[in-house]
């Protein structure tokens, strides 16, 4: 996505910018809408989209109040083994309509960090 499709990223970016992790995943299913409706490639597309925004240092993730740890991969590995089955009949595990998982159940959440060293925690 980066590479290919710069503009894409700097429209979600720009879009859900100091918004929380469910916000983020909301934007790239509707900036992504006329490519696929492909849930796996969202999926893909997000994760992606997270990794060059914790390599620039733009976000963070945290928990509880307490960043996570370890290598970017790592860090997105605690995401992506929580990640939710799709299509489920929890509603907790809803990703689109209410997003429900992200608000409940996902193991981290974002932190922005704004080009002055401020952070904004979501």
């Amino acid at each position: 996505m980066i590479g290919n499709n710069k503009k894409r990223y700097i429209s979600v970016v720009k879009s859900s910018y100091g918004l929380s992790l469910g916000s983020l995943w909301q934007h790239i299913s509707i900036d992504c809408a006329d490519i696929s409706g492909d849930h796996q490639f969202r999926k893909r597309i997000f994760f992606e989209l997270l990794t060059h925004l914790l390599d620039e240092k733009k976000i963070k993730l945290a928990a509880n109040g307490v960043y996570l740890t370890g290598t970017i991969s790592e860090q997105l590995d605690i995401l992506k083994n929580a990640w939710p089955p799709y299509p489920s009949d929890d509603q907790d595990d809803d990703l689109d309509e209410f997003g429900m998982w992200f608000l409940v159940k996902a193991p981290a959440g974002l932190v922005w960090l704004t080009p002055d060293g401020q952070e904004v925690w979501t």
